[in-house]
This record gives structure tokens, sequence and C-alpha cells, in this order.
């Protein structure tokens, strides 16, 4: 369990109201976990949002009180709305990625659909623990980077890894063994693949946001997530394996979920290759076409990425993988020899 000093907490309460009927309820005074106001304060609020609905022909998204910022969001496919109390000087746009965050949490649970029925303890723990660290991962950057820095110190196959906020691209927090390992450099590198990464995306039409991205070398690996706000970069020491150096990267984005395993590909999921000279030429074209933006943002990520990796590591890299988020999955990979890079666009099957 995640505990937080009240006064770094933003999240004071959350809601989850299914026809005026209240699911669950989070309160970071514990004390009033699930009692009569928890219920009546969740009947007042779906009363304010049907009252909307009804007189102004619009549900109401979000209201607030001199202390307090109240926020509503409809859970999709469903009757279930979730209602988020914040402090009154939370940023709108983390309240918002927040109360996404917790939704997105929550489906995973069955709800009790009769009045009455509660969730198993435990299960309210996980969900408790969850909001809690959310609230860390968003509103604490002072009390992230402790517990980021505590977990790499644990381990000894990640010796630099760094997180960075995405909204100002500023560093959180960064960790190296040695200290000098890291340098400010290091971050302006894999920013750069970043946003080249993205508008790659965007040009392939495949996606404006990509889940995680592994470069390699014969020995060290690479990885890094992204998280939304978060943005986690991990190299892994000698030989060790990239699905450690992953993992590496996953826990440190602390809240957010990432795919267990790194997808594979294969012949049979490739649709389009492209082979690029080391002027940046291209010499070979097969399957799905690609326009001249997009082929020039893929000739600056090759770039990007070997000047990143080399900042990391000091080698040229071999191998670069990155896939997308969300359904449709899709993969790019780029495999540099003597001569040529050559780019490969995979689409995964659906599950």
């Amino acid at each position: 369990m995640v505990h937080l000093h009240a006064s770094l907490r933003m999240i004071r309460e959350i809601f989850l109201i299914d026809r005026s009927v209240l699911q669950y309820h989070y309160s970071r005074d514990q004390s009033s976990y699930d009692d009569d106001k928890a219920v009546l304060s969740s009947g007042f609020l779906s009363a304010i949002q049907d009252f909307s609905t009804h007189t102004r022909s619009d549900a109401l998204e979000s209201f607030s009180t001199g202390n307090e910022y109240f926020l509503y969001l409809q859970c999709p496919d469903s009757s279930r709305v979730l209602v988020g109390v914040f402090d009154r000087i939370a940023p709108e746009n983390l309240a918002r990625e927040a109360m996404e965050k917790i939704m997105g949490f929550l489906r995973d649970f069955k709800m009790p659909e009769t009045e009455g029925k509660q969730l198993l303890p435990e299960e309210k723990e996980r969900i408790q623990d969850h909001i809690e660290r959310i609230s860390i991962q968003l509103f604490s950057n002072e009390q992230l980077s402790s517990i980021v820095i505590e977990t790499l110190e644990r381990r000894s196959d990640i010796p630099l890894a760094f997180l960075v906020d995405s909204n100002d691209k500023s560093i959180i927090t960064s960790f190296s063994r040695p200290k000098p390992l890291f340098k400010q450099t290091q971050v302006r590198e894999f920013l750069l693949v970043h946003s080249t990464l993205n508008k790659v995306l965007e040009s392939l039409e495949i996606g404006k946001r990509y889940s995680y991205f592994i470069i390699e070398s014969d020995d060290y690996s690479v990885a890094a997530c992204n998280g939304g706000r978060l943005l986690s970069v991990a190299s892994g020491a000698m030989r060790i394996p990239k699905e450690n150096v992953y993992e590496a990267a996953t826990t440190i984005c602390y809240a957010d979920s990432f795919e267990e395993e790194i997808a594979l590909t294969s012949d049979e999921t490739l649709v389009g290759k492209l082979i690029y000279s080391t002027e940046g030429r291209i010499s070979e074209k097969r399957g799905k076409d690609v326009t001249q933006k997009a082929i020039v943002f893929i000739s600056t990520l090759i770039k990007s990425i070997d000047s990143m990796f080399k900042s990391l590591t000091r080698r040229p890299y071999k191998r670069f993988f990155a896939r997308t988020s969300g359904q449709g999955d899709w993969c790019i990979t780029l495999i540099s020899t003597s001569g040529m890079t050559l780019f490969e666009l995979h689409k995964l099957p659906s599950l």
C-alpha cells in the first residue's frame, strides 16, 4: 500500500456511480470510506448532472467550489459515471488524465450490480493503491522521484535511467551508476527520437503515439516507454536481456500499464519495406505506399536513433523496434547493416 501525506495529494475523492447507485468510493480521509456521507454525496452529484441534462439538454462535465474541483467522466458503453473531486489548485489537464487512468483501471473490476453488495476488501485495496499511485505520478514529482531512485538502487542491471515530463520536456528524475554516466544531452537526444517517431507514425497514418521502443546493439539495449505525461528511458548493463531493460522502463513509469511481453513480428505481419542507403536514399520499396514526407521523417529518425544510442552506450545501434499503443497495434523496425538501413512496417494481428 502506498501512503501519501494529504498535503501532497490533489485527489480528494473518487465516486463510481451507476444510475444513482454508488458502486465504489475512494477518499483520502480513509475514515469516511463507504459511509453514509459518501452515499449521500453520490446521490447529490448524480442529481446535479441529471438536472443539467434535463433542464439544459447537456450533461454537466465539471464545476468548482471555493476549495474543490468536480469532474465527471462517462464510462464508454455503460451507464456508469466516474466523478472525481480534486483540490481546487489541481491543473485541469492532469485531473482529466487522472480520471482517464482511473477509469481504465476500473474496467478490470466486476462491480456489484445490486445495491448493497460490496467489493471484496482485497479488491478495494487494489483500487485504492492504484489511485494513490496515480496521485503520486501526476501530482508529486518529489515523491515519484524518490520512489524511482529507490527502485533502481535495488537493481544492478540498470546503470542509467531517467524520467521526463512530456508536457514541458523537463526532467523529473535521473539515475546513474556512476553519477557522471548521466548527461543532460542524453535527454535532448531522447526527446528528438520521441518527437520524430511520433511524426513518422502520423505520416504513415498508423497512430499518433507509440507505447514503447527498444534500441539494441550486440551487447547493449535501451528501452523507452510512453505513458502520456511520463516518458521513461532505461539503459541496461552489458549483456542484460532487452526484456529486463524493458521491464525496468515500464516500472519507473509507475502507475502506467504496458504490454507484459515485447511484441513479435514475422514475415506474415510484414506490410511494407524500405531500404535506405547510408546517404539516406531509397534503393528499394515494397508493400504499403509511403509518402515522401514519411520517407524524410524515417531518414531523420534513423539518424536520431543512432545519435541517442551512442550518447547512452557509446556504440552504434543495430536494431530499433517500436510499437504503437491502442487497438490495431503496429510495429516498425529498423535494422542497420554496413551500407544500408532496412525499414519494416508490421501490422499485428487482432486478439
